[in-house]
């Protein structure tokens, strides 16, 4: 499952610079660069997955006294 994973993000890491860059001299950078935002992306959500519903409890609360 994992290495299903892996494989997943590589191939899309590989498609998306093509689009952006007809250069082959920056191709490995911009490559780099969607990889790091999408690894970024997932540590992100990892990271605030347990304090969604901590945050979701404020802003409940937070529109209730808007309201007021």
């Amino acid at each position: 499952m994992l290495e299903w994973i892996a494989e997943r993000i590589m191939a899309l890491v590989n498609f998306l610079p093509p689009v952006f860059v007809s250069d082959e001299h920056h191709f490995v950078l911009v490559r780099t660069m969607f990889a790091l935002l999408l690894v970024v992306l997932v540590v992100y959500i990892l990271a605030m997955w347990p304090f969604g519903s901590m945050i979701a409890h404020i802003r409940s609360k937070l529109r209730k006294q808007s309201e007021r």
